[in-house]
């Protein structure tokens, strides 16, 4: 009973800690669109997106701030979750949505389409989709190459695997390069440095119901990846079908991923530090981990976010510079503190 009480305690403090980090949200994407050229005060943005404000103020805020933190919040989410999937399934705290061969699939498919296909590349729409699909056949061919019927799952050959096919898409990524004129270029750099560029209300609506759909089918199965984080042999002995289970979190986490930086640009290392950081405030347990790292991940796009929007010698510069800028100091203390 005291055992009972005292995790119960704990799953009390968990939620207490997301819904402080949800209001670190709110407030982070209230200065966000606060903050800019055209600077708006705190109370009047409130007063502008609850019907109130000056026509300027309106057009600033729904036209060109609030769409675009939209986007950088959900992609933030989609990555954040993928994130701890896939550090779960792998038993990798290094692993990321990239770790299989995401990231680099996704490219490979995106510089092909603007290589191929595309005549404007200010308007890509198959791009979101075939992101997508290199993603996911990218994942596919790993897991494949990486396992054996029956033999139990080796996180580590999967790595391995991902790190060797992974080169190779870049290799041939970087090959079709050359054949892409100035703005075709401009365009994949950008999007591979982690450009904002969906910023379409179809485009953000399509990502919510996407991700909204993937993350209620992720909470379903958090209880299984808790299992498999303790160890596949473990796992297999509390009734999981790993196998199975392990594909089907895996495409969610390369449905997340994929689909968030199809709209958003390369974002892949938001999914390797949301979860260490969210795993410092709630632990270990996926049905809190899960939000909670999509918040932080959230939160840290759009503060890189606020700092090229807001300041002059930063404006133009891909969102996803900052956000490696903003991570990887907290990411080398994380690897000194381990040694």
């Amino acid at each position: 009973m005291i055992k009972s009480t005292s995790y119960e305690q704990k799953n009390k403090i968990r939620v207490l800690i997301i819904i402080g980090t949800l209001v670190l949200l709110v407030a982070v994407f209230l200065l966000g669109c606060s903050m800019g050229p055209y600077a708006i005060p705190f109370a009047d943005v409130i007063d502008t997106l609850f019907g109130g404000g000056t026509e300027r103020m309106k057009l600033v805020v729904f036209e060109f701030r609030l769409p675009r933190l939209c986007l950088a919040l959900l992609v933030g989410f989609g990555m954040g979750a993928a994130g701890v999937i896939m550090q779960n399934l792998l038993h990798n705290d290094l692993a990321s949505p990239g770790t299989l061969g995401v990231a680099d699939g996704s490219s490979l498919f995106v510089t092909l389409y603007v290589a191929l296909i595309a005549k404007d590349v200010d308007k890509p729409i198959l791009l979101p989709v075939l992101a997508l699909i290199g993603g996911l056949i990218s994942a596919g061919i790993i897991y494949l190459l990486g396992t054996k019927r029956k033999k139990p799952l080796s996180s580590t050959k999967l790595i391995m695997t991902g790190v060797a096919m992974g080169a190779c898409y870049s290799a041939i990524a970087t090959f079709v390069m050359y054949m892409l004129d100035e703005n075709q270029l401009e365009f994949i750099q950008r999007w591979n440095a982690g450009e904002l560029w969906g910023t379409q209300w179809n485009y953000i609506l399509i990502l919510f119901v996407w991700l909204a759909a993937f993350g209620t089918v992720t909470m379903y199965y958090s209880r299984r990846l808790n299992a498999i984080n303790l160890g596949y042999d473990i796992a297999t002995g509390l009734g999981v079908n790993v196998k199975s289970s392990f594909i089907i979190l895996s495409f969610l986490a390369v449905g997340m991923s994929s689909a968030s930086v199809a709209f958003g640009g390369n974002f892949f290392f938001l999914g390797l530090i949301g979860p260490h950081i969210a795993r410092k405030l709630v632990g270990t347990d996926a049905r809190f981990l899960i939000p909670a790292s999509g918040i932080a991940s959230a939160v840290i796009i759009i503060l890189a976010n606020i700092l090229v929007e807001d300041v002059s010698v930063f404006m133009n510069i891909p969102t996803g510079i900052f956000v490696s800028i903003l991570s990887v100091p907290y990411f080398l203390y994380l690897l000194i503190r381990s040694r």
